[in-house]
């Protein structure tokens, strides 16, 4: 709770000093990436096969209170991580699959050029979808189930202006303690990806 609450300071500290600014140019832009996602310790070493890997793709919008900081709001899916083994001579395999939608705010380096450099931190709200199936050769058993929560994310990135209106971006995101810790247990995901933003 208290690293929000330091956010949530350094947003309200970053929009009030853009007032001035913000009256006069209020540049607002729109973006998707894609890249991959990696859960961190999804695989433990016992099971017969594991993919903690899986392609995402996110969607934002944000405005740029001033030369140094940005707001953010974004939707990221991340398609399923699957793991499979056996247990008790019974084949279980599951996959997760997740939804994220973000609030965040970018602090960087006033632009000296066409590269621009930032770091990012925000909250976020998930929602992982879950599949389970089990089978003893005889019979299969399957399930699925869904969780939600808040978490807080961080990272760093970096853009090239291809034009005025339109430019690359590059981001590392860290997803931090996704799940429920008392119930599946909560995981970290690290996030490369690349993708254009168009600003209007």
């Amino acid at each position: 709770m208290k690293t929000y609450n330091v956010v949530l300071a350094v947003a309200i500290a970053a929009i009030s000093h853009s007032n001035s600014y913000a009256a006069e140019a209020n540049p607002r832009y729109l973006g998707v990436s894609v890249g991959q996602a990696t859960v961190d310790d999804f695989c433990g070493g016992g099971e017969d096969s594991c993919d903690d890997d899986a392609p995402s793709i996110r969607i934002h919008g944000g405005t740029e209170l001033n030369g140094f900081a940005n707001l953010e709001f974004g939707y990221r899916y991340i398609d399923d991580v699957e793991v499979s083994g056996f247990i008790s001579g019974v084949a279980v395999a599951a996959s997760v699959n997740g939804h994220f939608v973000d609030t965040t705010l970018q602090l960087g380096m006033p632009e000296t050029g066409p590269f621009k450099v930032f770091t990012k931190a925000g909250l976020m709200l998930w929602r992982l979808n879950y599949e389970v199936s089990a089978s003893n050769g005889f019979q299969t058993f399957s399930d699925s189930d869904d969780d939600t929560g808040v978490a807080f994310r961080t990272g760093l990135g970096v853009s090239y202006d291809v034009s005025e209106t339109v430019r690359l971006r590059a981001d590392w995101d860290l997803l931090l303690n996704v799940g429920d810790e008392d119930e599946t247990g909560e995981a970290d995901i690290n996030v490369f990806s690349v993708g254009p933003e168009f600003l209007f």
